[in-house]
């Protein structure tokens, strides 16, 4: 037989069980996440929030005001800006249990495609397709993805954008533009400006800011009165009266402290304290190591200051702990690594006493406990801090592909 004619073939054969595996496991991992989805919850609350708040807004109505309760029975705000009333009207196409459904695969496709950019860029050598889809399964067991794909939520669709944006090489697309449309969903993101930036990456951060606004324009011309209302008349900063909760899930700097319950003035003190840490040691670390690692510095410094990050919030966990396991050469390191990823499959705010202001008359152990996201990024920016060294001329710490 002829040997070139053999190699083809095997080859060919070889493609193919590749082809049926990447199926095999993509199903796998699309079932496994609706079926734990389903399993759990078909309302979908923010789902509900988000479909209430695009239906407000076809019919006129104030997306600001009085929603419709949902079926927990707790009424409650769309704090979102207009342009992600928009994106959200696809949702009230269908009954509410075949979008929670859809809300789910679109949850999971997005956290495939996080966890495939961030293989990509570690490893381009290696498959990266089945080995996300392989990290995919087992992110499922993160509380923060959990929840997300319980509620209904956003998160794991803004991180995909941003994700893929700063971490793809040389993508197709504008850099910038992905960051700038999930800036538009929901501000935080726009704290990845920082990351182009570091990286000297103008253009992309100019695709950034006009993606952003253009998209934000849309959501003016859409609803002007909601538009007005939220970026001019305290929509932005208030957060529908959710900003810095003291609900144990508000793993923030600012959530913290308000569960001390400290004096007005301390309380400033340590906020600006604090957060001018997180901002400086985001910024000097950033400038000095690789950019799948400042994008996890990034993304934390997002995290710890805003005024709201739920526990769901978190699901930047996924590609965190694949770009950091990629970085550990020591057992040490590893079990350190255990530990964090124990923390963010167990959730140990969790277990304490919640609701109802409770989390006010918290032991000193228990706001250890039950601050265990925050404090874990906090350590993460002081320990780059710490431990890296200024980059060299010679190879630039950041490089935007």
């Amino acid at each position: 037989m002829n040997f070139g004619r053999w190699l083809h073939a095997r080859a060919t054969w070889v493609r193919a069980a590749t082809h049926r595996k990447l199926v095999f496991a993509a199903v796998a991992v699309l079932v496994t996440g609706a079926v734990v989805a389903l399993v759990g919850n078909l309302d979908s609350v923010d789902l509900q929030i988000y479909r209430f708040g695009a239906e407000a807004v076809f019919r006129g109505d104030d997306l600001y005001g009085p929603l419709p309760v949902p079926t927990t029975g707790t009424p409650l705000p769309f704090i979102y800006p207009p342009f992600a009333a928009v994106v959200f009207m696809v949702m009230t196409l269908p009954p509410l249990s075949v979008a929670s459904v859809l809300m789910d695969l679109v949850s999971l496709a997005s956290l495939w495609a996080a966890l495939y950019a961030a293989v990509r860029r570690l490893w381009s050598a290696k498959p990266a397709a089945l080995t996300a889809t392989g990290l995919a399964v087992a992110a499922l067991a993160f509380e923060p993805v959990r929840s997300t794909i319980y509620f209904g939520q956003i998160n794991l669709v803004l991180m995909a954008l941003v994700a893929v944006d700063c971490l793809t090489p040389n993508p197709r697309w504008p850099r910038g533009v992905l960051v700038g449309l999930a800036a538009a969903i929901k501000v935080t993101p726009a704290g990845f400006l920082l990351f182009f930036l570091l990286t000297k990456d103008f253009r992309a951060a100019r695709n950034a800011v006009l993606a952003g606004a253009g998209a934000t324009l849309l959501g003016f011309l859409v609803d002007p009165r909601a538009s007005v209302e939220y970026f001019f008349h305290g929509g932005l900063t208030g957060a529908g009266g959710l900003s810095g909760s003291p609900y144990a899930t508000n793993q923030t700097i600012e959530g913290a402290l308000n569960r001390l319950a400290l004096a007005p003035f301390a309380h400033d003190v340590a906020w600006f304290a604090l957060s001018a840490f997180v901002l400086v040691a985001a910024v000097v670390v950033m400038r000095r190591v690789d950019g799948p690692l400042a994008f996890v510095v990034n993304a934390t410094a997002v995290l710890v200051l805003s005024p709201i990050s739920w526990s769901h919030h978190w699901v930047w966990v996924a590609p965190a702990l694949l770009i950091l396991a990629a970085r550990v050469r020591t057992i040490r390191g590893g079990a350190m690594l255990a530990v964090v990823t124990a923390v963010f499959i167990t959730a140990p705010h969790g277990f304490l006493p919640s609701d109802h202001l409770r989390e006010l008359g918290w032991s000193p152990w228990e706001h250890l406990v039950g601050d265990s996201y925050l404090l874990l990024g906090l350590g993460l920016v002081t320990w780059l801090l710490v431990s890296t060294q200024p980059a060299t001329v010679a190879e630039p710490a950041l490089q935007s592909r």
